[in-house]
């Protein structure tokens, strides 16, 4: 999925508990592409060359893995994962959506990378 956008092209599997509890957590596995639109200036799509350019692409590509705390939930919805600068993440997992009053989080509609990020 590319920046500020929702779902994308993988989603998968969460399983949770009907009755949130402290210390709930799950594990967030992906995969950042450093220039997602570097494809406008390839080669035609299905050349060798397109081939080639993906290939160089692809080795940039970083792969991140962070156990992140569920929010509480009162009744078990839909899993929404927010992907934030530094390579952060927050999971909620409630009958709630982003933009309702009650929804656990309120971060910026668009967040800007920081020229350099906190050590973890």
């Amino acid at each position: 999925m590319s920046p500020y956008s929702g779902g994308g092209k993988q989603n998968c599997c969460a399983s949770l508990p009907v009755k949130w509890h402290p210390g709930l957590t799950v594990v967030v596995e992906w995969v950042k592409d450093p220039d997602p639109h570097a494809y406008v200036n390839w080669p035609p799509l299905g050349t060798d060359g397109y081939r080639a350019a993906y290939k160089l692409h692809a080795a940039k590509y970083t792969r991140h893995r962070a156990v992140v705390p569920v929010a509480r939930y009162e009744e078990l919805g839909l899993v929404n994962v927010h992907f934030l600068p530094c390579n952060q993440v927050a999971v909620s997992a409630g009958a709630t959506y982003p933009g309702r009053p009650d929804y656990p989080f309120h971060f910026p509609q668009k967040m800007q990378e920081p020229a350099t990020c906190p050590e973890s």
